[in-house]
């Protein structure tokens, strides 16, 4: 039986990885066996700090305190969760309260130093960070602040400033990086005070002030950032991003195209002559089928005139309607385009009634080949439709709301060019992002597969069993489409990881561990209705039937029974989606799809345990009613 120390053991080592809602799960899990248990608290205090819910932490971690008030690592955490508030007073009485638990612990005396000198105590501030670098003499953070203090009162030498301007600014990078934007901010604007014509600084301050939505400040900084480097392209994506958030897409095209133009001489040729991308009519495509394995999926034809000269690349950017994101996604694309012979470029509209085409030729007229279908024929097959009408070696199908970073097309090219015939695809690293382009977290792949680069070993036991990659970050040769067909219409919402297994099944993959992928994710996507409805587990149970017919036969027993296994959990986790939406039929649905995917006695299990938690009730009370209804 799991003791409460190895319990907490194992949550800190899931908080140490960052995986965050393992950890959690576990803290609470303590709890409900010993409601005050401290480490527990102090672990929820903590996880609560580090995603920003600062109520949610003092209340933790003013019980740890309450609980274990001689321990200083309590009173240090509800310190510093004051200080990320710019409670300065209280973080001050919770350090000195650390202090009276532990006074040989320099992270304590910083911290005091860093408050009091916010307060404008700086003698008081100077001791303090004169008894950290006592204690720990390599403390980098309290002798840049205690530089940061003398400068504050005149006492910092001329000859001194640059080098801390550049101790400030990796410290806000440090910061940055554990998600203390507040004293990030604070170290990039020091840094400035002292080095004001330092570009990374000013672009890093406008990255803080982006993910903290003050647009205006994060516009300013990097205004400045361009006047000291216009050469940089990620100053440029990062203005348009703003105006794209706030509705100013007329500002997002002349930074775009400011940019473009001066970065990308063969984009400037090609607008200079002011063309417009003409609106075509989306010619029939022939619906044939695909047999693979016991099923049948859109069939992709050999390209036209095979004879002619190919591109490398065929880019294929299915729109409909949305016009909040196009303009980052093509601008990431036309800043790696060469020219025709290198790289199609083809817009899917999908029978848009708003403005899309205007957007798009105000960014890339003469260089995309626009398609208008003549009525909305589903995101599946408008994908399929721009398969089909493409002529590049390989495909890219990215979505309007998606983008890559610079470098994606040339490092795969290097890669791909002279690879072998069994490379069917490529993926590089990934990233997912919020509305906001706020990196939230790293993809999957990047976990699995680390630093690797190469042909992907193990690949089809990973990705038959749960999806590792999403469309962004894939290309795919089309000759592979031509053999094993398109994207399924009968599962939409999870036909990219059915498509990924068919590949895999038949194909090696060819993998660049570079992050230089972007997915964004929508609190309201057709991802998240998909689970509301329950739809989404029926077409995770389909996938998985699907698979089972086209798998090696020496590896398919194994594979699937651990998709199922896997599978079963994961739509069990997404059965809250509905039921917390009051939407009970939805909730069945889930389940009804869970067991079909798995009815183990293990997973039995699990589903009873799910029924037995208290936000469970509305579902046990509708089987209750159900069986008394049946007069058992």
């Amino acid at each position: 039986m799991t003791t409460i120390s190895q319990a907490l053991k194992k949550a800190f080592q899931y908080h140490q990885a960052n995986r965050l809602t393992l950890a959690e799960e576990i803290y609470r899990q303590v709890l409900e066996v010993m409601p005050l248990q401290p480490d527990a608290l102090h672990g929820l205090g903590s996880l609560a700090l580090q995603q920003g819910k600062f109520q949610d932490a003092k209340k933790f971690l003013c019980l740890a305190v309450e609980a274990q008030p001689n321990s200083f690592k309590h009173w240090l955490a509800l310190g510093n969760c004051h200080q990320l508030q710019a409670e300065y007073s209280q973080a001050v009485d919770a350090y000195q309260k650390a202090l009276a638990a532990d006074c040989n612990v320099a992270a304590i005396h910083n911290n005091l130093g860093y408050a009091l000198q916010k307060l404008g105590k700086f003698s008081k501030a100077i001791a303090s960070y004169k008894k950290a670098l006592e204690i720990q003499p390599d403390c980098t953070e309290a002798y840049v602040n205690l530089g940061n203090t003398l400068h504050a009162q005149g006492k910092l030498s001329s000859d001194k400033q640059s080098y801390y301007a550049q101790l400030n600014y990796k410290l806000g990078l440090a910061r940055k990086q554990a998600g203390d934007l507040n004293n990030a901010r604070d170290y990039y604007q020091q840094a400035i005070v002292l080095q004001p014509d330092n570009w990374e600084i000013h672009y890093n301050l406008g990255i803080v002030f982006q993910e903290q939505e003050e647009f205006d400040k994060g516009i300013a900084s990097y205004y400045q950032a361009l006047k000291l480097n216009s050469q940089n392209w990620n100053i440029y994506n990062r203005l348009g991003q703003i105006y794209q958030v706030q509705k100013e897409l007329t500002k997002a095209v002349s930074i775009y195209r400011q940019g473009l133009t001066l970065l990308n001489p063969n984009y400037e040729r090609a607008v200079a002559t002011n063309q417009s991308c003409t609106i075509q009519i989306t010619p029939s495509i022939p619906q044939g089928k695909v047999k693979v394995g016991t099923y049948e999926f859109p069939a992709i034809a050999p390209v036209r005139e095979p004879e002619k000269p190919r591109p490398f690349w065929t880019v294929v950017i299915p729109v409909y309607k949305r016009t909040d994101y196009i303009l980052e996604c093509l601008a990431n694309v036309l800043l790696q385009w060469c020219d025709e012979a290198q790289m199609e470029i083809l817009i899917l509209d999908n029978a848009s009634t708003s403005p899309v085409h205007e957007w798009v030729n105000s960014l890339a007229g003469g260089i995309v080949n626009y398609y208008r279908n003549s009525e909305n024929i589903g995101a599946s097959n408008n994908m399929n439709v721009g398969i089909s009408l493409s002529r590049g070696e390989w495909v890219h199908v990215l979505h309007d709301d998606d983008s890559v970073y610079p470098g994606f097309y040339s490092h795969l090219q290097q890669s791909l060019k002279d690879c072998p015939d069994n490379v069917g695809a490529a993926c590089t690293g990934f990233e997912y992002m919020n509305q906001r382009s706020k990196v939230v977290r790293l993809g999957e792949i990047n976990s699995v597969y680390g630093e690797h680069r190469g042909i992907l070993q193990d690949w089809l036991s990973h990705i038959g069993v749960c999806g590792l990659v999403m469309m962004p970050a894939l290309v795919i040769r089309r000759r592979t489409h031509e053999r094993l067909g398109a994207y399924s219409n009968e599962i939409p919402n999870i036909n990219d990881w059915e498509l990924h297994k068919r590949i895999a099944a038949f194909y090696d993959w060819w993998y660049e561990p570079e992050i230089l992928a972007r997915f964004r994710v929508h609190s309201d996507s057709q991802t998240s209705e998909s689970w509301n409805s329950g739809n989404m587990a029926a077409q995770v149970y389909q996938a998985i039937e699907m698979s089972d017919s086209y798998l090696p036969i020496d590896c398919r027993t194994e594979i699937t029974a651990n998709a199922r296994s896997q599978n079963f959990n994961y739509c069990l986790a997404h059965a809250s989606i509905p039921l917390k939406n009051g939407n009970l039929l939805g909730t069945f649905s889930i389940l009804q799809s869970a067991l079909g995917i798995d009815k183990s006695s293990q997973s039995v299990a699990k589903l009873f345990k799910w029924l037995a938690q208290d936000d469970a009730s509305p579902v046990r009370a509708a089987i209750v009613s159900d069986l008394i209804s049946l007069n058992i």
